[in-house]
């Protein structure tokens, strides 16, 4: 009775072992990622859109779309029931690209974004139908140097208009001066009252 149960068991066991493979093969494949190299840029700063979990070879459409424009700033007209801003930023329509992953279903895509704001990347394969997104931040002036030659000092440096320290002290002996100048004319003159009335 003993090794009818060890053989039943030991069946059991190399029928269970045998149908892992094919368990583990049902398993849908990983879900496509993406980031990007900076979350967030200049205007006009690149930074790369990179993902992975794509078909190998697969061609991708990339779409930028902003998701939140900055506030809209300026002054405020109201015509008496409504106040509205009087600059009012425009959302800018989705941009798309193409690139392909690489043997290893991986992508890197460059880009420069030169409008101020929150922008949603994504990346769908066009055969896989996957989708991986990131999201980047553009803030600032929009004065980046966009690879060209450094900028040069060119003009003469700006005006001081604030106080060094050699005018604080000039300031101070003159001022010291003026005292001392003050206590010998009262010193003078309490001296020729006081010989008038001797």
């Amino acid at each position: 009775m003993k090794k009818s149960l060890a053989a039943i068991a030991l069946a059991g066991s190399i029928a269970l072992i045998g149908a892992a493979p094919s368990v583990a093969a049902t398993y849908p494949a990983p879900p496509a990622n993406a980031a990007v190299s900076d979350g967030t840029v200049g205007p006009g700063e690149q930074f790369v859109f990179r993902g992975n979990g794509f078909l190998a070879g697969e061609g991708l459409s990339i779409t930028v779309t902003l998701g939140s424009a900055p506030a809209a700033t300026g002054s405020s007209v109201s015509n008496g029931s409504r106040t509205v801003p009087t600059k009012i930023t425009l959302p800018l329509a989705p941009q798309t690209f193409s690139t392909t992953a690489d043997a290893n279903g991986a992508f890197a895509f460059p880009l420069t974004i030169s409008e101020t704001g929150t922008y949603t990347l994504t990346a769908t394969g066009l055969t896989s139908g996957k989708t991986a997104t990131a999201v980047v931040t553009v803030e600032g002036t929009g004065l980046a140097n966009t690879g060209g030659a450094p900028l040069a000092n060119t003009g003469a440096g700006l005006a001081n208009t604030g106080a060094d320290a050699s005018l604080v002290l000039w300031s101070l002996v003159g001022a010291g001066a003026l005292a001392a100048g003050a206590t010998s004319v009262v010193v003078v003159r309490r001296r020729a009252k006081a010989e008038a009335a001797a």
